[in-house]
């Protein structure tokens, strides 16, 4: 990989470390203080300003230089999380500064997330985007892992302001390392049209492109299987396992190690593997895992589901991010990645509403299992149509 790759994964890295920290701190201090319906509830409402931002985001990022943009979020970042801890450090209230927090850092994650997706395209080749983003999986899994490994111990012995302040400091650092990165000018078509314009194109693209509408059901299948490990895992460590603060970190370490594992084997043999093929069998692998480990009530077993869900979803999202930059025309990049994550954080804010309400019925590894197994479900129909589908047409074309 090039020299500028290297120093945009370094700076990634260290942010995706910073953030991670905090990850842990901030969700387990809302689940003390929180029963595991309101917890879920507060997760959907982080998905649905996602939604939110995503859906008006696009033309925006298309609009400004994707580097430029980058290095601003990262910096702005850093000055929220100091404010957050003033705030914290000056008032007794600790809920309602953290909720600040996470609705800010969601806004700022959607366009960081989105512009870097951009910038990796100008920074590597074509040909080398399955590995380059099989790296940036990697990446994101270790600097997850170290983070997690990192707030877990901080979480048990220190205040949520030291965690804060750690985090601070390494976006500082992540913003250093961009600067080897320079901007480069932007279309000055888009200065012609206008941002509503913009917006409905991207939509409009995205409509009526058949691949994309495929790769957007799936990965809306895809989110509502796991949703449970998204918003009730540490009510499922606390309440099921009988477990503390540890046994969270447990299971979040045994995601980011299983992610790890098969990033570094995609990179390995990305040049062999069918990109379509290894999305569906993820899709599937998915729904497996969060079953299995809706199905346990001990530590070592779901420690164990919780590493090949974790494979699962790192073999998702190395072809979902490789199929969209292919597919999709540069100027028009950043406008259908945040209409396809609109979508999909859309869907997990309601699956997360309705796995708040389910908790108030059923027992936490029963909605684990109701959400997991209709997900397979309706995956593998979708993937028998398909097939049909196909067959339909090459009979077609032979009769024809």
């Amino acid at each position: 990989m090039t020299r500028l790759f290297r120093y945009f994964y370094a700076s990634d890295l260290i942010a995706v470390v910073g953030a991670s920290v905090s990850y842990i701190a901030i969700y387990w201090t809302c689940a003390q203080l929180l029963s595991p319906a309101e917890l879920a509830l507060l997760i959907g409402g982080v998905f649905l300003i996602r939604f939110v931002s995503s859906s008006l985001i696009g033309p925006w990022i298309d609009r400004v230089e994707p580097v430029r943009l980058l290095k601003s979020t990262v910096l702005i970042r850093f000055l929220v999380l100091f404010f957050v801890w003033f705030l914290l450090t000056q008032t007794e209230t600790t809920l309602v500064p953290l909720l600040v927090l996470l609705v800010v850092q969601t806004f700022l994650q959607v366009i960081g997330g989105n512009t870097a997706f951009k910038v990796v395209t100008r920074i590597v080749d074509a040909e080398k985007l399955p590995v380059a983003n099989a790296y940036l999986s990697t990446l994101d899994r270790i600097g997850t892992l170290a983070g997690l490994l990192a707030g877990g111990m901080l979480i048990a012995r220190f205040s949520i302001e030291t965690i804060l302040v750690l985090e601070a400091i390494l976006h500082v650092i992540a913003w250093f390392l961009l600067f080897p990165l320079r901007s480069m000018s932007v279309d000055a078509v888009a200065e012609k049209t206008t941002y509503w314009s913009d917006l409905r194109a991207g939509f409009r693209y995205l409509l009526q492109d058949a691949r994309l509408i495929r790769i957007l059901v799936f990965g809306i299948i895809a989110n509502w299987m796991i949703t449970p490990a998204n918003a009730l895992l540490a009510p499922f460590a606390k309440d099921v396992l009988q477990g503390g603060a540890h046994t969270f970190s447990l299971l979040e370490l045994a995601l980011v190690i299983g992610g790890i594992g098969m990033s570094l084997l995609y990179a390995r043999f990305a040049d062999r593997l069918d990109l379509t093929q290894m999305f569906r069998l993820s899709i599937l692998l998915q729904g497996v895992f969060t079953l299995a480990v809706g199905l346990t009530t001990t530590l070592p077993f779901a420690f164990s589901g919780m590493l090949l869900l974790g494979m699962a979803l790192s073999l998702f999202g190395i072809p979902f991010a490789t199929l969209l930059q292919q597919t999709t025309p540069d100027a028009l990049l950043g406008r259908i990645r945040s209409a396809m994550v609109a979508a999909s954080t859309l869907c997990s804010a309601i699956c997360f509403a309705l796995s708040s309400y389910l908790t108030t019925v059923f027992a936490i590894e029963t909605v684990f299992v109701l959400f997991s197994a209709t997900g397979l479900l309706a995956t593998v129909l979708l993937i028998r149509f398909k097939r049909n589908k196909t067959r339909d047409h090459v009979r077609r074309d032979e009769a024809g």
